[in-house]
C-alpha cells in the first residue's frame, strides 16, 4: 500500500446532512481519520510492532454524532482563540471586545460556540510525497464577539515518514486576534495512564497562572518546578514536586514557553516505555500547552466502550500564549487585513 486518501459519508449532522470523513493512509500502515465537523481528528491508527494489529493512539469516538454532544474538544481545531482569554474580554486598537464566557467568567477556546463546533468544507489533495485534506470555514463578522470576518483553512497531510502535518492559514476583513491549534489527546499505547510517559520539551520557562488558570503575565523559569522537562523525565515524577499552580490544577496543565520555536528539530518528545512508541512535536509556535487530561471525568466512553478518565489522554497544543491580547509584553496575536495568520505543526510517530 502506498500513500492513499479517500472520502466517504458517515452518519448525519443535526440538519440531516451527512458527515464527511477523510481518511489518509501510508505504506507503513498509519491511518488518520478526520471529519468535517470541527475539522476534527477522530482517529490515528498505527500498527503494533509485535502483532501488526492497528492501535488508535488518540481519544475519540467511532460514531461521529458523538461529536455533536458536549465533549472536551477531542481532536478538534480550536479557535478563534485557543486556550483562555481572561474575563472574556480583550482590547484591540483602543476598542474592547467581549466573548461569551464558557469557563466561569473567562472564555475558553474561542467561546461556547467556537470553530470546534462548525462544519468545514473539505477537499482532498495528493502530491508526490504526501496526501491530505484542506478544510475551509468562513467565520462571520462578530462571530463569538471577535472583530472581522475570518476565513480559515487548515491543511492536514500525511507522509511516508509517519508525519502528520497541520498547516493553518487565516485572513481577516478587519483587525482581529487569532490563535488556532489542534486538541488531540494522545495515548500512545491505546490505554493506560499518560503520567507514565517520559517527556522532554525544549522550554526553559513557563507561564504562571492565577486561581482561574489565567496568565498573571509572569514568565518564570522551569528550574525546580514540576514543569522542568528540559531533560527527559517521567511526568509522574515531576508531578511529585510541590507547586501551588500544579495543586490547583490537579496535574499538568501549563503553557511551556519554547526556547527556539521552529520546525528544524522536535520541540517536544513523548515516549511510552511500555509500547516503545515515540511522538515528536515540531512547531513554529511560541508555546506548547501540556495537558494531562485532568478534566476527563469518566462520563464518556471511547470507541471501544471504555470510560475516558483523568490522565488517559495527553494533549500537546502548539499555540500562541493564552490571554496574549491582555498582556502587552506577550507575543502579538494581532492579524490585520491583508495579512495571513500562518502556523505549522507536525506530529511524527515512531512505532
Amino acid at each position: 500500500m502506498s500513500l492513499h486518501c479517500e472520502r466517504d459519508r458517515i452518519g448525519q449532522h443535526d440538519d440531516g446532512a451527512p458527515f464527511e470523513r477523510f481518511r489518509l493512509r501510508n505504506s507503513a500502515g498509519m491511518q488518520v481519520d478526520i471529519i468535517d465537523y470541527g475539522a476534527t481528528i477522530t482517529s490515528i491508527r498505527v500498527p503494533d510492532a509485535a502483532t501488526g494489529e492497528a492501535v488508535d493512539v488518540v481519544l475519540g469516538f467511532d460514531d461521529p454524532a458523538q461529536y455533536l454532544k458536549p465533549h472536551p474538544y477531542f481532536g478538534a481545531l480550536v479557535g478563534r482563540y485557543a486556550n483562555r482569554i481572561g474575563q472574556a474580554r480583550l482590547e484591540l486598537d483602543g476598542q474592547t471586545f467581549h466573548i461569551p464566557p464558557n469557563e466561569g467568567p473567562n472564555a475558553l477556546h474561542g467561546g461556547p460556540d467556537g470553530l470546534s463546533f462548525r462544519r468545514f468544507e473539505g477537499t482532498l489533495f495528493e502530491t508526490p510525497d504526501r496526501v491530505g485534506v484542506t478544510l475551509h470555514y468562513q467565520s462571520p463578522e462578530g462571530d463569538m464577539g471577535f472583530p472581522g470576518a475570518l476565513e480559515v483553512a487548515v491543511h492536514y497531510s500525511l507522509d511516508e515518514d509517519n508525519q502528520l502535518s497541520i498547516d493553518y492559514d487565516a485572513q481577516s476583513s478587519k483587525p482581529t486576534v487569532v490563535s488556532l491549534t489542534n486538541h488531540s489527546y494522545f495515548n500512545l499505547r491505546g490505554d493506560g495512564d499518560v503520567r507514565d510517559y517520559r517527556f522532554q520539551c525544549h522550554a526553559s520557562h513557563y507561564l504562571v497562572l492565577d486561581e482561574q488558570s489565567i496568565p498573571t503575565g509572569e514568565v518564570a523559569p522551569v528550574s525546580n518546578t514540576p514543569y522542568d522537562f528540559q531533560a527527559p523525565a517521567l511526568i509522574r515524577e515531576r508531578a511529585r514536586i510541590e507547586s501551588e499552580q500544579l495543586m490547583r490544577a490537579g496535574g499538568h496543565d501549563v503553557a511551556l514557553v519554547l526556547d527556539r520555536p521552529g520546525t528544524d528539530r522536535p520541540q517536544a518528545t513523548v515516549i511510552d516505555p511500555q509500547s516503545g512508541r515515540r511522538l515528536e512535536v515540531f512547531t513554529d509556535q511560541p508555546s506548547l500547552q501540556l495537558y494531562t487530561g485532568i478534566g476527563l471525568d469518566g462520563s464518556l466512553n471511547d470507541a471501544r466502550g471504555r470510560r475516558i478518565e483523568a490522565f488517559t489522554g495527553l494533549a500537546l497544543e502548539a499555540q500562541q500564549f493564552p490571554d496574549a491580547p491582555n498582556h502587552a509584553h506577550f507575543p502579538s496575536t494581532r492579524l490585520a487585513p491583508g495579512e495571513h495568520y500562518r502556523q505549522h505543526t507536525r506530529y511524527r510517530l515512531t512505532f
